[in-house]
């Protein structure tokens, strides 16, 4: 068997990315090759991998056999370095799986697509589907018949109750609370601890308690 098959690489090298190497090793089923980060120098170690280089180095490491790669770029506010490095991935042919932490609790009928990450404490309720390159962070808690788009960065502690839809490429702060029913724009901004009982439109920004 070519071990090349369940090889990974991270693209970044922050904090985001080791909390995916924690859950990468507990899980087993893939072994992380390296990480690319442009403001790390090659040779350095984060938990005990090598940084490789920069994403330059993609379309060489894919002809070597890696077939693999997380996005491991962390969000504040704006998502879109992590879309560009998932759709550069993409286009040079790399497959990015989706990251299940095991002590995540997920449905049997969600519906997870290529790039999720889902990380510890996170619960996931049926009927909900989760866009491409999205991230579930750590407790957060996503009720029944939700949508969440592509790109989305859903910070610690979310709380979506249940019908929420989340548009493509937004951001929701930590411990952020979303009644039943609201829908949020694409490319919005929910600020940490806000809590939203009304739609958010398009590329708004909200805050506060209730956030407007």
């Amino acid at each position: 068997m070519n071990k090349l098959l369940n090889s990974i690489l991270l693209i970044g090298g922050g904090g985001h990315a080791r909390v995916l190497i924690e859950l990468i090793q507990e899980g087993g089923k893939y072994q992380i090759t390296g990480i690319l980060d442009p403001n790390l120098e090659v040779g350095q170690q984060i938990k005990g991998i090598s940084i490789l280089g920069t994403d330059a180095e993609l379309t060489r490491l894919q002809k070597q056999g890696i077939q693999n790669v997380a996005i491991a770029v962390g969000s504040i506010k704006t998502n879109s370095l992590r879309k560009t490095l998932f759709e550069q991935s993409q286009g040079v042919g790399l497959n990015l799986p989706t990251l299940v932490h095991h002590r995540a609790i997920l449905s049997a009928d969600v519906s997870l697509s290529d790039g999720v990450q889902v990380m510890a404490g996170a619960i996931i309720q049926t009927d909900s589907s989760i866009g491409s390159n999205t991230v579930i962070n750590t407790g957060t808690q996503v009720d029944h018949d939700c949508q969440i788009g592509n790109h989305v960065f859903l910070s610690p502690g979310v709380v979506l109750s249940g019908g929420v839809t989340v548009g493509d490429n937004s951001f929701v702060g930590a411990g952020a609370v979303v009644i039943q029913g609201v829908k949020i724009g694409d490319n919005a901004v929910i600020a940490a601890g806000a809590v939203v009982v009304r739609d958010v439109a398009d590329g708004a920004l909200v805050k506060g308690v209730p956030a407007k």
